[in-house]
């Protein structure tokens, strides 16, 4: 009995034991701050057997309860899996997530497309079809929270899965429904509710399973693919539209790939490394050890009163509402802009109004791979990275959002088919909103990913906070921007009025009979300051919200967060 006790631990500590050259010192690596303090002893691995590293044993970490970012488990981390990055089961499923999002924001803009048509279909009104696209924002809004809380507690992958399958479906019935207006705005809404659970839940996500080191690049890449989906469905959409099937079409095809998406996403998605039939035991225990580390096994109840309280939390929402109110005016205002003032039409050439979310894709991973590089051990703490990338993206960014309104305006044209002759330097406004929209990008690497930085368990109940509140720019950025661009140019063709510009309740003034008293002339130049106001306003506040986030931005696990 000695003999066999004896050779089972033998057998126990060789089992415990480094086998790759290299590997050994990897938790010092990545939690420098360990070595040498005081108090070390010798850990105990799951399999019973002593364990150190570079002949120093692993310390046991004593409790401060004052410091934030204090190590909660003493266990070593192992080091990454030798397998290429790009085939590891957490990037597989950044790729999932990638397509998740292109469907996500395809079945949200297509209606931008279709409505064109809808509306001379069903002969709706300018404000019908304002209540048409703006009703999605009301039930986004208010599944921002409950998404994240879900997530967490019921899981991420059924969550996210659920809430674009809900989309893709109403998407579907859209044209079943789309003669009756009540009907269409309580499909428009419930659409909101399916998808307003979408980010939060995704968030929830990546707490479980993107190691520290790796958290932006998985969640820059994942998220990215809103971008691209935008880039994708408006002219998809354009097609669909013109052929002979018409604008059901746009609904049909595009509701038939996102559940196609959630099938796909059922199948190979997991909530956790611990429910993954695919992946490898090496990739799992990396995964468990670091962010367990991190973490913990277990998720208490939500502290809804220090959330509140916190102000590393309240920075990131400051922040999150000035970066929408910003990119929601840029969306939503700067056509009529193009239109109005330097006389180039965005409809007219499907590339360049592309170019601006181009470049934010692609800004956005590109930026995702530069901060996680910076967060390197020896180079940059987490809480700089932030707060850097996020500075350098919200001073250019804005900046060449005010050089947009300096662009020289279009000129009169001597068409009667032709409004206003574009400036001779639109080319230049181009390329001002395409550096503007794609500096918005870096934020995906600080702000928008510090949810996670400083409380990864509640990661999907903080961005439904912050995205919650950052949905309100949404309704209210493009309703202050048409309060204060009140001169116009009219380009009714069948106006005697076509070519010029008017303040009133709309672009032209009724064609016959005189001009009524709500009606005034007004210059180009009326609409260029109108429109810099706008600018202004929008650059101003990022500028200043980018401020408080310097101020208060923390890129450590908080004592709450724990």
């Amino acid at each position: 009995r000695e003999r066999a006790r004896e050779k089972r631990e033998t057998e126990r500590r060789e089992s415990c034991q480094v086998r790759e050259e290299g590997r050994v010192g990897v938790a010092w690596s990545l939690f420098p701050e360990l070595r040498g303090t005081p108090g070390h002893s010798s850990l105990r691995s799951p399999f019973g057997c002593a364990m150190a590293v570079d002949n120093e044993p692993w310390p046991t970490v004593q409790a401060d309860e004052h410091a934030e970012a204090a190590p909660l488990l003493a266990k070593p981390p192992l080091s990454p899996p030798n397998s290429p990055r790009w085939r590891s089961s957490r990037f597989i499923l950044a790729y999932l997530t990638f397509l998740g999002f292109f469907c996500v924001y395809a079945l949200r803009v297509n209606l931008s497309v279709a409505v064109v048509d809808m509306e001379k279909d069903f002969n709706w009104s300018n404000s019908q079809k304002a209540n048409v696209l703006s009703a999605f924002f009301y039930g986004y809004i208010f599944t921002q929270v409950p998404g994240g809380w879900l997530a967490t507690k019921y899981g991420a992958k059924l969550i996210f899965g659920l809430g674009v399958l809900v989309t893709a479906i109403l998407t579907l019935i859209t044209p079943l429904v789309a003669g009756r207006m009540w009907l269409l705005l309580a499909v428009r809404v419930l659409e909101g509710v399916g998808e307003g659970v979408t980010y939060p839940s995704v968030h929830a996500l990546w707490s479980r399973w993107a190691p520290p080191n790796e958290r932006s690049i998985l969640a820059t890449l994942g998220y990215s693919g809103a971008f691209f989906g935008t880039v994708a469905s408006f002219p998809l959409s354009g097609v669909l539209a013109d052929s002979s099937w018409g604008w059901p079409a746009v609904f049909y095809v595009f509701g038939i790939v996102g559940v196609a998406w959630f099938l796909l996403w059922m199948a190979f998605a997991c909530s956790t490394p611990e429910k993954d039939r695919f992946i490898s035991a090496e990739e799992r225990a990396y995964l468990l050890s670091v962010i367990d580390r991190e973490t913990g096994k277990e998720i208490p109840a939500t502290p809804w009163f220090s959330i509140f309280t916190s102000t590393a939390v309240w920075a990131i929402i400051i922040m999150h509402f000035a970066n929408n109110w910003m990119f929601y005016v840029m969306l939503t205002c700067l056509p009529s802009f193009f239109n109005d003032v330097v006389g180039f039409s965005l409809s007219n050439g499907a590339l360049y109004a592309a170019m601006p979310y181009l470049a934010l894709g692609l800004m956005n991973i590109s930026m995702g791979h530069l901060a996680d590089w910076l967060r390197a051990p020896g180079r940059l703490s987490t809480g700089t990275v932030r707060r850097l990338l996020n500075t350098i993206g919200y001073i250019i960014g804005p900046t060449f959002l005010l050089l947009a309104g300096t662009v020289p305006g279009g000129t009169p044209s001597d068409d009667p088919h032709v409004a206003l002759e574009k400036s001779s330097k639109w080319w230049l406004c181009v390329i001002y909103l395409t550096i503007a929209t794609g500096c918005i990008g870096m934020g995906g690497s600080g702000f928008n990913i510090n949810h996670l930085d400083i409380a990864p368990k509640y990661a999907g109940v903080l961005l439904g906070i912050t995205n919650g509140v950052a949905t309100i720019p949404g309704f209210v950025g493009p309703t202050v921007a048409g309060i204060i661009t009140t001169c116009g140019l009219c380009d009714d063709k069948g106006s005697p009025y076509f070519g010029e510009f008017w303040e009133g309740p709309s672009r032209c003034p009724p064609a016959k009979g005189d001009v009524p008293d709500s009606f005034s002339h007004c210059t180009q130049d009326t609409a260029r300051h109108q429109w810099q106001v706008v600018f202004y306003i929008a650059a101003g506040m990022v500028y200043t919200c980018n401020i408080v986030f310097l101020i208060f931005a923390r890129g450590t696990v908080q004592k709450w967060a724990h």
